[in-house]
């Protein structure tokens, strides 16, 4: 490994405050890794980017920083293999542990990956269900994840602010703090919050990401400037019963109406009291109340008895009571949830 550069020249760097000497001296140590061996020439594209996202948020924990500048001194994005070797390097530079993934043990409802650097971890779950499956954050947020979603989240935030990374659908309930603002990256799009519960859906397979509001207020900026915690003119703010819609091949984002038949809608908590009612009866009022289209496998469950108060209960959260209650599990099936 090259000898690291010193850390007060790196942070000044990352700030945009070194000078034209300082940054040169930066590029000939950053460039000095081209022909270094990278240890990863075997991953998938897939291990690459997980791999990427671990080390750029590794680092920005322990940094502390968030409001990254971007500015024509800095170099090109560099492939990962390259970048991560300098990466590596830089981890010495800031008496860091080696960079590396650590798989952990594989739950049936339920993958995580850490990811340590210090005493930093780098959380992944990704929900192989077709359950939700519900995330609880270090700052007591809560994340509902659908089918194939995915989430990365340290073990503990930032001073200044807490970050997350997402991938699919993902419905979150973010516990308020001002002084520390949460932001959420995804593939392309950047939402911070600025209030408390609404709907992130950003996929690799769809060119269309959006987001949807069911309280408070975010506001939602394409993704590839500079990630800060401040408002700026670039992003869109929304409320409820709006959405903002970002298009990948147009690169246009506008704030919209949300349908009447949203997702969103599942998350909507109410109050349900169901008193020795019949399943084939509760089924059309879940229907109704969250919109949704809920099927049985056989029709047998038609006939179960359940007496209930469901108060302040969502969609995920009747599901689950229905699991402990008739033992009656169930599965989202293309557009509609299916009780077995």
């Amino acid at each position: 490994m090259k000898e690291p550069i010193r850390i007060d020249l790196l942070e000044k760097y990352i700030k945009g405050d070194c000078t034209e000497a300082e940054i040169a001296l930066v590029k000939q140590w950053y460039f000095s890794f081209e022909q270094e061996n990278d240890h990863v020439s075997d991953l998938s594209p897939a291990e690459e980017k997980q791999l990427e996202e671990n080390i750029y948020f590794s680092i920005i924990s322990n940094l502390n920083l968030v409001n990254l500048p971007a500015t024509e001194e800095q170099p090109k994005v560099r492939p990962l293999r390259k970048w991560y070797a300098a990466a590596a390097a830089a981890a010495v530079v800031f008496a860091l542990s080696a960079v590396g993934v650590l798989y952990t043990q594989k739950a049936k409802d339920q993958h995580l990956v850490a990811t340590t650097i210090s005493d930093v971890h780098l959380f992944n779950v990704a929900n192989n269900t077709g359950h939700i499956y519900k995330v609880t954050l270090p700052d007591s947020s809560a994340v509902w994840l659908s089918p194939s979603a995915k989430i990365s989240y340290p073990n503990a935030f930032a001073a200044n602010s807490r970050m997350v990374s997402i991938s699919g659908e993902c419905f979150f309930e973010v516990t308020k703090n001002p002084q520390r603002p949460f932001i959420i990256s995804s593939r392309s799009i950047v939402t911070k919050v600025w209030g408390t519960s609404f709907l992130v859906r950003d996929n690799e397979q769809s060119n269309v990401a959006d987001v949807s509001v069911l309280t408070g207020k975010v506001s939602v900026s394409a993704k590839g400037s500079a990630i800060t915690t401040r408002l700026t003119k670039n992003e869109v703010m929304i409320y409820p019963h709006q959405k903002a819609v970002y298009l990948n091949d147009k690169h246009t984002l506008t704030a919209q109406a949300v349908e009447e038949k949203s997702t969103v809608k599942q998350y909507q908590r109410t109050r349900l009291v169901f008193d020795n009612k019949p399943l084939r009866d509760i089924i059309p009022v879940l229907d109704s109340s969250f919109n949704v289209n809920i099927k049985v496998a056989s029709e047998k469950l038609n006939h179960y008895i359940l007496n209930a108060d469901f108060e302040g209960f969502n969609l995920p959260d009747v599901l689950d009571a229905l699991k402990k209650s008739l033992n009656v599990d169930y599965a989202i099936v293309n557009n509609h949830i299916e009780l077995k």
